[in-house]
């Protein structure tokens, strides 16, 4: 095979490789030196021992847009783009780091170098025997292979098929008779294509190989070429082409990417630690209310007064999501940190001050992230040790345990939820979303070791209060029939006070201690506006599957507890039926507890309380985790207060006047096995017989027209 041409088509090539455009996404240099290397043998014929030191990886832009797509240079230094300069739009180091090359991380790019040389181990041409009666793969190196084939791989289908064009139109032979010194000359019937690579003759195996395509493909261009030449492939779909007007040039990505940033700066805000609702911590901030589209009206607006192409809004978010996804708008939330909110105000209005006024506002609002981080992290550490001790005991339900009968650490977190109604049907009618159906409240208390919560379903006859006699009703309740008999015991909970931060529970966890129930307790509040955990997740999944499921009862919402997780996560506790049976007593612990124990003062700005049996009647205080512990006296005298439980309260049952709008109002939305037991008739007094039962109309306000 002589090589004389090769020059000639390099160059040949060179210049139909400029007229399709593709020297604006590589550098024209670079990759005429890589053509070159490939077929110019600069006066000698290249050696079997030459080795591609010059390739180049040519980015895949991956930007299609409706009406607009990407076609830009990746080492295009951004900063000097004469347009920004004109426009004024800075751009920083961490948008051209984006636009220029994506990170990779270099674990990956091992893993992919590992699994690409162990498919170069493993190839061969067997029977092949161009190398002398050996395969011809072998006269190449490891390094050189794998080089190879990650520069052929980085290419677009388009520039993979110039590069097999230019190898193929070197070697393809069909002329109209056969070239044979030894033979006679025939007509030629097939074309005839010899392959080479590095100036060294492969078989078409190898070939294919060192080229990472397929057979389809080799032939697919080999049919181009015979029909066509030496012409660029067109996709018979169609596609974009670099010379479709509607790509996107570098210019306008730099433009769009510059504006998005430059309004970042004005209105976006870099809060310190996390974000509420974001994994990334270099967030930055713009207010709810501007969305993309309204940033895009800006945009559209600036780029018409300063004559440049607008890329259209399908674009526009595109970029904006792909090169800065940094910069995200805040989502409206609910039960915010008040004190976060405070800061990030002062923080929003510090944009025109000093920076050592900046530097103050932001300190603060450090400091108290930090603290919410180390409650946080109690937490945490507490859930994980005891899942490590519920592991090593093989223990994977709640049970009743007698109390304190194993000498074990355990961890458990309450809560009320936000009530229920019901009935209550999926495809609600529409008369029904102007009235009250029945309400059940929710209680959950959580072992987030196994992980299980037990959910007292709370239906309005039963209710006596939400206040601490409820709360430590329930806790009494689930320690007698779910606990796990653990003789230290530790408890986290939300930073509510009427509920759960009050003196009448500091009393009672002081009463458990001083009768042997558990060795020594610890209540754990989490700091206000953070306090989603554990039993939050439990209630909502029940309320995911609450939503989508019909119920008339409280046996049916039951079932929707139990039902609400395939491993049985919740579980579902009534407090009483419909009418009237109690199944969880609920007791004046608040009459019961006050004289023998006094208030703890201050009790609000405390957030850890300990109680051990060395001190009995004493609580140990703590305003935050790192703080000092401060011991106190509850107990008025050395007199104990009694072991047995104080009386239950009777459940003050549902008013007549519910009871009839009830039985009016809602009995109709009810199927008809539970209208009897949701919305009975009403009775006035609950001791009458059925005979006495009558329904007690409201008078008429419209009498004087009646009469």
């Amino acid at each position: 095979m002589e090589f004389s041409k090769e020059e000639n088509i390099a160059r040949s090539l060179n210049s139909n490789l400029t007229s399709c455009n593709l020297h604006e996404a590589v550098n024209k240099k670079e990759f005429r030196d890589l053509v070159t290397e490939f077929f110019c043998i600069d006066d000698c014929v290249a050696s079997s021992d030459e080795s591609d030191e010059d390739s180049v990886c040519v980015e895949k832009h991956d930007f299609d847009f409706v009406n607009d797509s990407c076609d830009s240079d990746s080492d295009t230094d951004i900063e000097n783009n004469e347009n920004d300069v004109q426009l004024g739009l800075p751009v920083v180091d961490e948008v051209e780091k984006v636009l220029s090359s994506k990170e990779v991380n270099n674990t990956a790019l091992s893993d992919v170098k590992d699994h690409e040389m162990s498919k170069i181990e493993l190839y061969s041409c067997k029977n092949c025997k161009l190398n002398n009666g050996e395969p011809c793969f072998k006269l190449f190196s490891k390094d050189f292979v794998y080089e190879l084939r990650m520069n052929m791989s980085s290419l677009s289908d388009f520039e993979k098929d110039l590069i097999l064009l230019g190898k193929i139109s070197c070697v393809f032979r069909n002329d109209p008779y056969t070239q044979s010194s030894k033979k006679k000359q025939k007509e030629r019937k097939h074309p005839r294509t010899e392959h080479y690579v590095n100036g060294i003759r492969v078989c078409r195996e190898t070939f294919k190989f060192l080229h990472c395509i397929s057979q389809n493909k080799l032939t697919a261009v080999l049919k181009h070429y015979k029909e066509f030449g030496l012409t660029p492939r067109e996709k018979k779909s169609g596609g974009r082409h670099a010379s479709d007007k509607r790509l996107l040039t570098h210019d306008d990505i730099c433009r769009v990417v510059t504006f998005i940033i430059n309004f970042a700066e004005l209105h976006a805000l870099v809060l310190p630690g996390r974000v509420p609702g974001f994994k990334r911590f270099d967030i930055k901030l713009l207010p709810s209310h501007y969305t993309k589209s309204k940033v895009f009206l800006s945009y559209q607006t600036a780029m018409k007064e300063a004559g440049e192409r607008v890329v259209n809004i399908v674009g526009f978010r595109r970029l904006w999501n792909a090169l800065v996804p940094f910069i995200v708008r805040t989502k409206p939330m609910t039960d915010l940190c008040w004190v976060c909110q405070q800061n990030n105000s002062l923080i929003y209005k510090s944009a025109n001050m000093s920076d050592q006024e900046k530097s103050v506002r932001c300190k603060t609002q450090e400091e108290h992230i930090l603290k919410v981080t180390l409650e946080r992290s109690l937490y945490n550490s507490m859930v994980q040790k005891a899942r490590d001790v519920l592991k090593n005991l093989g223990v994977t339900e709640l049970e009743s345990t007698n109390p304190a009968t194993r000498d074990i650490t355990m961890h458990y977190s309450f809560d009320f939820a936000q009530q229920v109604h019901y009935p209550s049907n999926p495809l609600q009618p529409g008369p029904m979303y102007f009235l009250t159906p029945r309400k059940c409240g929710l209680f959950g208390i959580n072992c987030e070791a196994l992980p299980r919560q037990v959910n007292y379903l709370i239906d309005e006859g039963m209710c006596i209060t939400k206040g601490s006699n409820a709360v430590i009703s329930y806790l009494d309740h689930f320690f007698t029939s779910y606990g796990l008999g653990e003789m230290h015991l530790q408890l986290h909970c939300d930073n509510c006070c009427g509920q759960n931060k009050n003196n009448a529970l500091l009393q009672y966890l002081s009463w458990r201690v001083i009768h042997g129930l558990h060795k020594s307790i610890t209540l754990n509040f989490l700091i206000s506006g953070h306090t989603k955990f554990a039993p939050d997740w439990a209630f909502g999944l029940i309320k995911q599957t609450y939503r989508r499921t019909m119920v008339s009862c409280l046996d049916e919402i039951s079932e929707v507890v139990n039902s609400s997780t395939s491993t049985g996560v919740n579980t579902a506790q009534l407090v009483g039926h419909e009418n009237g049976d109690i199944l969880v007593q609920q007791r004046d612990w608040q009459s019961f507890l006050h004289p023998y124990f006094r208030c703890l003062p201050g009790i609000k700005k405390y957030q850890h309380f300990r109680f051990d049996s060395e001190h009995p009647g004493w609580v140990f205080k703590k305003e935050f985790t790192s703080s000092l512990e401060v011991g106190i006296c509850l107990q008025k005298t050395t007199l104990s207060p009694p072991a047995d439980r104080p009386m239950s309260l009777a459940p003050p049952g549902l008013p007549l006047e519910r009871q009839q709008y009830l039985y009016r109002n809602i009995r109709k939305f009810c199927t008809c096995e539970t209208q009897d037991i949701t919305c009975p008739v009403p009775i006035a007094n609950e001791s009458k017989s059925d005979d006495d039962e009558e329904i007690i109309e409201p008078q008429s306000k419209r009498r004087k027209f009646e009469e």
